[in-house]
């Protein structure tokens, strides 16, 4: 059996037998380890004397077979990206147009990325147990029902209130299977060599939707009233789930349950990430831009109107250019071959991001402050697909949908950071508020990078 590397080293170097709680972690590792370990192969690939060749050859022929699952993914990803959207901006519009309550907006906003954050678990342990391609069929087609539900009580004039927080408590757990379903299969339809461009055109094809559909949303709204997102939402998903039947059945991955039940073999997931120094990194650093950086994007509203004076036409062209700016990044990284030192690569990211934004919330000048949240779009598009990536190929195939639903947990921690930074701004104003999280975030991230040696090395 491959011994496990944590940090380049040896496993068995680190790992005491005579350790009741390290031989507890072990177990698991083995487990998961044992069925597959694509990352490593990927690794060494290319230094396998007499065997390289062959390699190559297998390499280049799993290349083609992928390329057309890869692509009807892709396509099925952009129509999900279009859908959610949809969904999340006609959800905050409908709720403020029946109250008018920007408590209830907020309200409906954190209770769905909540019940996200929770059932993400479930996700995962789902995208272990069963068909990827067909938990994706399956929850896009749980999405289409309920979007045809409520577009009828909408337009009928019958929703109530209640029934949006339902409507928001079904897409909270739709979307909490859905995305680490979808983000373990790209691993599925790509091979080691060609992930990180995977990742980078999937994210590419999500920015895509980030920017082009939060207008489209509203100009529905606007032309057909409050039910069209919803219409939207079900159209979409028809569309996704036709690509995704498209693909072949023959793309599977290897899974292995304990058996022990869905409880216990949610809680290996957890497990192993604990147990694994440099997934546990990976996931730690990434709950740092959620819980620090990411608040910032709902005070870009108040950037433009206290400090640059440039109103909600301003607020739309501020709002855009991280979306753009990520595209831009996001199109560099798929283009070039995967960088050397990418733990460090990513750390810098990072901290660059967080350094555009805060640079971003001192500028007074809009021109200024629009190309500084183009350079923090570059930046974040970077850090997170190779945060992604690294995880990917650290990660067992066997166990992947579970770990990355804990990632995905942590992607969803920032309405936690929300309400500190808007009790901040609301006391000392948005350019202190936002530019000491910035501060906080950029020190986290260097410290980070200085204790925390596995990531750094990867």
């Amino acid at each position: 059996m491959r011994h496990l590397t944590r940090g380049g080293r040896n496993q068995s170097q680190q790992w005491s037998p005579n350790d009741g709680a390290n031989r507890a972690r072990a177990r698991i590792r083995r487990r998961y380890r044992s069925s597959n370990d694509r990352g490593a192969d990927a690794e060494s690939g290319g230094r396998a004397g007499p065997a390289s060749s062959t390699t190559t050859k297998q390499s280049a022929l799993r290349v083609r077979v992928v390329r057309e699952p890869f692509r009807y993914l892709g396509l099925s990803t952009l129509a999900i990206g279009f859908g959610q959207w949809a969904q999340q901006i006609g959800l905050a519009w409908l709720m403020y147009s029946m109250t008018g309550s920007a408590a209830q907006l907020g309200a409906i906003s954190a209770f769905r990325g909540g019940v996200g954050v929770i059932t993400a678990p479930l996700g995962g342990w789902m995208a272990d147990r069963f068909s990827r391609r067909s938990v994706l069929v399956w929850s896009t087609f749980a999405s289409m029902v309920q979007a045809v539900i409520f577009a009828f009580l909408i337009a009928a004039g019958m929703i109530q209130v209640w029934e949006v927080y339902l409507l928001a408590l079904s897409g909270g757990i739709i979307q909490s299977v859905t995305q680490p379903a979808r983000q373990a299969f790209v691993f599925d339809v790509s091979t080691p060599e060609t992930l990180p461009n995977a990742i980078a055109m999937n994210s590419i094809l999500q920015n895509i939707a980030r920017v082009t559909g939060p207008p489209l949303t509203g100009a529905l709204i606007g032309f057909f009233g409050n039910s069209a997102p919803f219409e939207l939402l079900a159209a979409t998903q028809v569309v996704a789930m036709g690509l995704t039947l498209l693909i072949s059945r023959s793309i599977v991955s290897k899974r292995q349950m304990s058996g022990r039940g869905a409880f216990r073999d949610i809680g290996d997931g957890f497990r192993l990430v604990w147990a694994d120094k440099s997934i546990l990194g990976l996931v730690l650093v990434a709950t740092i831009p959620s819980l620090l950086v990411y608040p910032y994007l709902p005070f870009i509203s108040l950037i433009s109107d206290q400090v640059l004076h440039r109103g909600a036409a301003g607020y739309g062209w501020l709002a855009s250019m991280a979306g753009w700016g990520s595209i831009g990044g996001l199109l560099v990284i798929a283009m070039l071959r995967s960088p050397r030192h990418r733990g460090l690569v990513m750390m810098l990211s990072f901290f660059l991001y967080a350094g555009a934004v805060f640079a971003f919330a001192q500028s007074t000048n809009f021109y200024l402050s629009c190309f500084f949240l183009v350079v923090a779009g570059v930046f974040t598009s970077v850090s997170n697909v190779l945060n992604n990536t690294l995880i990917q190929i650290a990660v067992p195939d066997s166990v992947r949908g579970r770990v990355m639903a804990v990632w995905q947990m942590s992607q969803g921690l920032q309405p936690l950071g929300a309400l500190p930074m808007g009790l901040l701004v609301a006391t000392h104003g948005v350019q202190v508020g936002l530019g000491a999280f910035m501060l906080a975030a950029m020190a986290c991230f260097v410290l980070f990078t200085l204790c925390w040696g596995t990531v750094r090395r990867m």
